[in-house]
């Protein structure tokens, strides 16, 4: 079953995944975290910022900053997008090393994103694809709310890193498993 074998395929190489897509996505989020680093120290009290009357700061934020580090992170998310075709090519590259009964690791899998593809396909199992998608999706509602919690008691020193590493380290937990999906539901030519 192709569901079956994405899952088991995404799990028994979860490490080489993982490490795929950190190293796309932790520095992305970090260098967003350090440079809204006063904004996100104050994340408790955005709403109170809002309220201010224009041109008052709380430690040198005012809610235009807020709004840029918002936009900053759709940024960050956009260029996330953009690159889930590279990363569905170093995925692909991964799981043929693996086929080919060799260990998969995320720089050789990164080395030979341009070599051709061994596995061509002709369609798409969308059952496969749409349910390792939610499968993720929830992987990395969880991890979120665990981030999440666990940012909160921190000091407005180290929230940003917290949050930078939390965000890129949530979607390396969770995007693995849509990817491999994705891979393992193309449908052989």
């Amino acid at each position: 079953m192709p569901l079956d074998r994405a899952l088991r395929t995404a799990l028994r190489n979860f490490s080489t995944f993982f490490l795929i897509v950190a190293l796309a996505t932790v520095p992305l989020n970090v260098v967003w975290g350090f440079l809204y680093q006063d904004v996100i120290g104050l994340q408790e009290v955005h709403d109170d910022i809002r309220d201010l009357p224009e041109g008052q700061r709380v430690r040198g934020v005012d809610s235009s900053q807020i709004d840029r580090a918002r936009y900053a992170q759709l940024v960050v998310l956009a260029i996330e997008a953009a690159l889930i075709p590279v990363l569905l090519r170093v995925t692909r590259r991964a799981i043929e090393i693996d086929d080919s009964g060799h260990v998969p690791t995320a720089l050789g899998a990164w080395r030979g994103v341009g070599r051709r593809s061994e596995r061509p396909g002709s369609g798409w199992r969308g059952g496969v694809v749409l349910m390792t998608a939610l499968f993720a999706v929830a992987v990395w509602l969880l991890a979120s709310l665990i981030g999440n919690l666990i940012a909160a008691p921190l000091g407005d020193q180290v929230a940003w890193l917290v949050v930078g590493l939390g965000r890129g380290l949530t979607l390396a937990l969770a995007l693995p498993f849509a990817l491999v999906g994705m891979v393992e539901a193309r449908v052989p030519a």
